[in-house]
């Protein structure tokens, strides 16, 4: 996650890696305790079993947080997209509008030469 928050600047993506990260160290602990009860030859024992289903509720809790997290960051780039596309078109019908004065003022000039040049 170090090398991805000097790139990312954007606060708002920064708490969904800082979410995505609690998650994959919560997934890793899940995962150790896991081990931990395998590893027992007298089978699980009720705290683990316990300290199983409390990991478990919060790596649902995490996850849930990255979820709502991205669909929030979906939503910030599709209304980006949209501003976006209304201002190119703003700016095509700009040009589109100033290369018809351009056309317009050479067909115009055309026309005082010709005028310059009736006898």
């Amino acid at each position: 996650m170090a090398a991805a928050s000097t790139i990312i600047a954007d606060p708002a993506l920064l708490r969904v890696l800082d979410a995505a990260e609690q998650a994959r160290s919560q997934c890793l602990a899940l995962l150790d305790l896991l081990d931990a009860r395998t590893a027992t030859e007298t089978g699980p024992t009720r705290d683990i079993e316990l300290e199983l289903s409390k990991q478990r509720q919060q790596l649902n809790s995490y996850l849930a947080q990255v979820r709502g997290l991205n669909r929030a960051a979906i939503l910030s780039v599709r209304q980006t997209k949209q501003s976006t596309a209304e201002a190119r078109s703003e700016v095509d019908t700009l040009l589109l509008q100033l290369q018809n004065l351009y056309y317009e003022q050479r067909h115009l000039r055309g026309e005082i030469a010709a005028c310059e040049g009736y006898e």
